[in-house]
């Protein structure tokens, strides 16, 4: 009986001791910011933590950031308790879009909102302010999808590099100047967005770029062009209204030899 008071004691005490803050045990408070501690005298550094399934970014010294951070030329914002955004943010008066993997939205159409090369809502005569009306944590893998899903110079890399060095998992390759992937979307969903990288196979001769169609061939989304050695990007394009959806390579530079090599990870259609 006192050995089982003993180990209720115990675990309240660590109870109490883990609800400040609620995800602590492994966040340390150090010269006032905190740390993530993996182990004994280990932190996390340069990297996101995931923890109660919010995101969060630790520095070069190892602290959680908040506010605007660019990483690896991307910008982000995480809140004042270092969780990442996503979806519509309004900061000083101007609107921007964060995708569901926090990413800033850049040159793209969103909720027929055009956002511009610095990521803020260009307002249309009579439109009126954006709202979050979409489930950003419920993505749709397009390669998941079964019926109406069509494809052309696919496959599926069960492991694979970027040009980037990125070891990518469970990504989709497409090779070949006009190479797709293609789904009826019949109308039920509101965004399309993933991450797109040259594979390490991507020839240095070679330009590319990808481009999302809607109904009729509509032009939804142009990527800027990907060169060899290009960072990932990362993309969101509006099919609000299409019933097809279709994201193809094309070639800006063609030495007529080799053909692209494109990785999108995580491509998901959104309600």
């Amino acid at each position: 009986m006192k050995k089982r008071l003993a180990m209720t004691l115990t675990a309240l005490a660590l109870s109490v001791i883990m609800a400040v803050p609620a995800y602590a045990g492994t966040w340390k408070y150090v010269n006032d910011q905190w740390k993530y501690q993996r182990g004994a005298n280990k932190f996390a550094y340069n990297e996101w933590v995931k923890d109660n399934g919010n995101w969060y970014y630790l520095d070069k010294d190892g602290y959680m950031k908040t506010g605007w951070q660019q990483i690896n030329g991307i910008w982000y914002y995480m809140d004042q308790s270092g969780v990442m955004q996503n979806g519509w943010f309004k900061d000083n008066d101007k609107w921007y879009f964060l995708l569901p993997n926090g990413a800033m939205a850049v040159n793209t159409t969103i909720d027929g909102r055009q956002l511009g090369q610095d990521g803020v809502w260009v307002p249309a005569e009579g439109q009126v302010e954006p709202a979050n009306t979409m489930d950003l944590n419920t993505p749709y893998l397009i390669q998941n999808m079964s019926e109406g899903f069509s494809t052309k110079g696919y496959n599926i890399i069960t492991s694979g590099k970027n040009a980037s060095g990125e070891r990518w998992t469970n990504a989709i390759r497409l090779k070949g100047k006009g190479s797709y992937v293609k789904y009826d979307t019949k109308g039920e969903y509101k965004l399309l967005a993933g991450a797109v990288a040259p594979s390490s196979q991507f020839d240095s001769a070679l330009m590319a770029r990808i481009t999302v169609y809607g109904d009729n061939d509509t032009v939804l989304y142009t990527s800027p062009d990907i060169h060899y050695n290009e960072k990932t990007i990362y993309f969101g394009a509006d099919v609000s209204g299409q019933n097809t959806v279709r994201v193809e390579v094309s070639l800006v530079t063609d030495n007529f030899y080799d053909d692209p090599v494109i990785l999108m990870d995580g491509l998901a259609v959104y309600k």
